[in-house]
């Protein structure tokens, strides 16, 4: 019996010995040892399991992947010796206190798998749905305004892009993508406030949405895009072109070289006697050769190496030279104490100082049909208007033109808006409602300004500087048809007027002012235009305007010569022995030359015309003499170069009649006879 339980004995030291020689006994015995773990891809990877100390810390899902060892340890199972077992024995007791081992405290060590750490991935769902619109709408509208020209009115919408921005996360910052695009917006609107700071009473109209202040015309900074024709188009011209600047005051320039001539040599014409000044027909001492010495003072200048010419008062002194010489008193024969200017031209010039055909290209460019316009428009000066519509147009259209010259860039459209002031009306630029009916405009505020007919009356009274024109030229399209008269084509002169539609429009009608003529014929027209928002210049028949119509106040033919004639017997010499003895007027004045001056100052018996604007050449063959075809060498009498033609152009597409709610484009030009 003893052998009996003795082999029974050694049968379970040897199970229990195999068990306790296992590998998860190994394994129970061995922390901190380095145990491999599969995440999942089938590539192992090792690790060291942590303490048991850290294992309460892993959630219980991780212990899963282990488990598949455990059931090693119900090794009894394999052993059919427990149903011996039911004998009482103690010894069987401490088998299991090692079985155990594999409970869950082993596998902590897979608690390192959750390192692939999906909880750096949840970031994409840091902006919910709502929020990537709210992203996706601020692009938008970042984007659209960028479309459209900053102007001060979008300030405050600027103001609201920057606060949805600064309200997002910064996640939600990092997405907007172009937020350089809304910092250099933010930037431009700085510069227009600043620009706006240096007048104290600038004001928006835009949108109606501020309360208007009086000052400064908004067309002048947050709407300069409407205003495509303003002067500053016509400056651009001339310094791209012609490489020429004018200060502002530089028709006082040219008047203040008048006025000292005369007296300087104790002249008076009869434009002296009035209280205003204003010139007329009847006075002898007209200047009309003002573009010449332009052309004279710049070639001179370029001989000299200068490249860019700045008119303004420093060339003061050299232009009173020129004009001197090439405007000689002329005394006439049968009343010498009438004298007139010699009014000479380019081609006297050239003869007298023998210039060679190579260095003509200067002074004959500078008395080119666009260069005349342009120095008329910019200046509105009456010295460089005479030359641009020609010598027979009487003084009083040129004052009319010179006076619509001079809003250029300077009133902006207002439907419905009239002034009969003298001068620059103190209204214009403030802030208006537009009461007016039929325009999309109507009810809304605006900067004041005129209208197309507003600007032809204010024309006319300051061409007069008659308050009483009013009546005269009528306040509105239809009187101011009423009030003209039919004249053909060929009788038409600057300072007549151009009407889009003919009696039968009624008040829907846009009118404009004859301001020259190209050398093809075309009409050239002043008129205040609401697509341009304000005075522009262009070809009549490209803004639509078809009818002709010639006001009565201006003086027919036949009085403009009775007026020359009235001023012509007229003494003009208070002190004959002031005359100035410039080697010239004597001559003229003992007959040594062919003829005296007729009245007017018109040279043209003794030196070749500038009638019509034509530069003639003397003592030149036939084939000595320049073909023009251009800027480089044009006459008066050129062909409409590139220049001109892209002022022409500009009103392709006009206007809006003061009462007008429509254009009329390619529409045929028909005058009527």
């Amino acid at each position: 019996m003893k052998n009996k339980y003795l082999t029974k004995y050694l049968c379970i030291t040897l199970i229990s010995g195999t068990v306790l020689s296992s590998p998860a006994a190994v394994m129970a015995g061995n922390e901190g040892v380095e145990t491999v773990v599969d995440f999942g891809d089938g590539s192992g990877q090792g690790e060291t399991a942590p303490t048991p100390t850290e294992a309460p810390a892993t959630p219980a899902p991780t212990v899963a992947p282990v488990p598949t060892e455990a059931p090693v340890t119900p090794a009894p199972t394999e052993a059919p010796q427990p149903t011996v077992a039911p004998e009482p024995t103690g010894t069987p007791e401490p088998g299991p206190t090692v079985t155990p081992q594999p409970s869950p405290t082993i596998t902590p060590g897979p608690t390192v798998t959750p390192q692939p750490s999906v909880t750096v991935t949840p970031q994409p769902t840091v902006t919910p749905e709502a929020d990537q619109q709210a992203v996706k709408a601020l692009i938008a509208e970042i984007d659209r305004l960028s479309g459209e020209k900053l102007t001060l009115k979008h300030e405050k919408k600027l103001k609201e892009l920057r606060k949805i921005y600064d309200e997002f996360t910064e996640e939600e910052k990092k997405l907007v993508t172009n937020y350089d695009v809304l910092v250099k917006m933010e930037k431009r609107m700085e510069t227009l406030k600043k620009q706006e700071d240096k007048d104290d009473n600038k004001t928006d109209f835009s949108d109606g949405s501020e309360t208007g202040k009086t000052g400064t015309p908004v067309y002048y900074t947050s709407m300069v895009s409407n205003l495509h024709a303003g002067r500053e188009f016509y400056l651009d011209s001339l310094k791209n072109n012609y490489q020429l600047t004018f200060s502002d005051d530089f028709a006082s320039v040219m008047d203040q070289i008048e006025k000292e001539y005369k007296e300087k040599n104790g002249l008076t014409d009869t434009s002296d006697a009035r209280e205003n000044g204003l010139t007329a027909s009847s006075d002898s001492l007209l200047v009309r050769n003002w573009q010449d010495i332009l052309a004279v003072y710049v070639f001179e200048e370029s001989q000299n190496g200068v490249k860019e010419f700045k008119m303004d008062s420093s060339s003061k002194n050299r232009l009173a030279e020129i004009f001197a010489e090439m405007n000689p008193i002329v005394r006439d024969e049968e009343n010498p104490s009438h004298v007139s200017y010699g009014n000479y031209h380019i081609n006297t010039y050239i003869k007298k100082n023998r210039i060679p055909q190579e260095q003509r290209g200067v002074l004959k460019k500078y008395v080119e049909t666009d260069c005349k316009l342009l120095c008329a428009v910019v200046t509105d000066a009456k010295g460089f208007v005479r030359q641009s519509v020609g010598d027979d147009v009487s003084e009083e259209r040129v004052n009319v033109i010179t006076a619509a010259y001079s809003l250029v860039g300077e009133v902006g459209y207002f439907w419905g808006g009239k002034s009969t002031a003298i001068g620059k009306d103190a209204n214009w630029g403030n802030a208006e409602k537009v009461d007016a009916a039929g325009s999309p405009s109507t009810g809304s505020t605006r900067a004041y300004g005129l209208d197309c007919s507003g600007f032809v009356t204010w024309s006319v009274i300051n061409g007069y500087l008659n308050q009483g024109m009013q009546s005269s030229i009528g306040d509105g399209t239809s009187e101011q048809w009423l009030n003209a008269n039919v004249v053909s084509e060929e009788d038409a002169q600057p300072g007549d007027l151009v009407f889009q539609n003919g009696p039968e429009a009624g008040s829907d009608n846009h009118v404009g002012i004859i301001c020259g003529q190209t050398d093809a014929g075309d009409w050239i027209a002043v008129h205040c235009s609401s697509s341009k928002n304000g005075v522009t210049v262009g070809e009549a028949y490209g803004a639509s305007f078809r009818y002709i119509r010639q006001p009565d106040f201006y003086p027919t033919e036949e009085e403009r010569i009775q007026m020359l004639s009235a001023g012509a017997s007229t003494a003009n010499v208070s002190a004959p022995e002031k005359l100035e003895q410039n080697g010239t007027a004597e001559d003229f004045a003992s007959g040594s030359a062919s003829g005296s001056v007729p009245q007017g100052g018109n040279s043209d018996e003794i030196f070749v015309s500038d009638e019509d604007a034509e530069v003639i050449f003397e003592d030149m063959d036939e084939e000595e003499q320049p073909a023009v075809t251009g800027q480089s060498q044009g006459t008066g009498n050129a062909e409409v170069t590139d220049t001109l033609q892209s002022i022409l152009d500009q009103n392709v597409s006009v206007s809006q009649k003061p009462s007008e709610s429509e254009e009329f484009e390619d529409v045929e030009v028909i005058f009527e006879d």
